[in-house]
């Protein structure tokens, strides 16, 4: 198995492309590898966050605060799911520079909506963990539409995945399948209920990235991950984004306090449109400004 070419990594602000090649490169691979894109301050301050937890014992269904601990199954690790309400370190990547002006082109781009956060979680896996296959351009999910029309995008979800420690040979890299968000087929070996590892699958690259750098794709693309088989840990941090209109995957209400602390921009992601209450009803009206959150 191979791992991704160096074309295909850029910086996060992308100066070493033109913006028409990096459209270009966008649009047919479905990815784009951003090195850098966490500083090491950032790094510090969440990997500190995920060392104050005790992962032997916490289990899922379990709550940290407003951070519920979950798992999509055995074999994935733990998540730590709605991580943006574990403190500053998480907010601040709601709007993070090194991606959201690419994230906003792609998914918004020339539409009268807005973005959203559908999902934002910590995932910890240590040996043996790791994601079976899973999408791909035959799905017909909203998430994975990819269109350019009339002069405009119109992805239906981009994903973020930060690595949070160095991940290579044997720490259960991320695959993808360059190019299958356009596929009209489904990839031999694309079964969740089945549980391919990604080790069992034709066309696939491993990502490999450093602490700090992120991998940035469209959700159609058909990937998962490589068993873990290194001792230690593979952390990273996931937030996907989509267009408002379409309902957040794990229906969150965020808290006053959160929503108290950020700014309007990131309020703006994180509730897009203002909720509607019959007249008396209240829900803490003052931590969701109408204003700030767009109604």
């Amino acid at each position: 198995m191979s791992t991704v070419a160096d074309a295909d990594v850029v910086s996060p602000s992308g100066e070493d492309l033109t913006r028409q090649e990096r459209d270009y490169l966008f649009d047919v691979n479905g990815y784009r590898i951003l090195r850098g894109a966490l500083s090491g301050d950032q790094l510090r301050a969440i990997n500190t966050w995920v060392d104050s937890q005790d992962l032997n014992a916490l289990r899922p269904g379990e709550w940290i605060g407003d951070v519920e601990v979950h798992t999509y199954g055995a074999e994935d690790g733990v998540n730590f799911q709605n991580i943006i309400e574990g403190g500053p370190a998480f907010e601040e990547l709601i709007d993070h520079p090194s991606w959201i002006d690419e994230v906003r082109r792609y998914i918004i781009s020339g539409a009268h909506q807005k973005l959203r956060i559908d999902e934002c979680f910590l995932n910890v896996r240590r040996s043996g963990g790791y994601i079976p296959m899973h999408s791909g351009g035959d799905n017909v999910r909203f998430t994975g539409l990819f269109r350019w029309h009339n002069g405009n995008w119109a992805v239906g979800q981009i994903n973020i995945l930060m690595a949070l420690t160095d991940i290579g040979e044997g720490d259960g890299a991320t695959t993808i399948v360059p190019g299958s968000h356009k596929a009209h087929s489904v990839h031999p070996h694309s079964n969740w209920n089945a549980g391919h590892s990604a080790d069992q699958a034709i066309g696939m690259r491993e990502v490999h990235l450093r602490a700090g750098d992120a991998l940035m794709f469209t959700d159609g693309i058909c990937h998962g991950s490589m068993p873990r088989t290194n001792p230690g840990e593979r952390r990273v941090l996931i937030y996907r984004y989509a267009p408002h209109l379409l309902a957040s995957r794990m229906n969150y209400l965020p808290s006053e306090e959160l929503m108290a602390r950020l700014t309007p921009a990131r309020r703006t992601i994180v509730m897009p449109t203002a909720p509607r209450m019959r007249p008396g009803r209240t829900l803490a009206a003052e931590a969701f400004p109408h204003d700030a959150v767009g109604g």
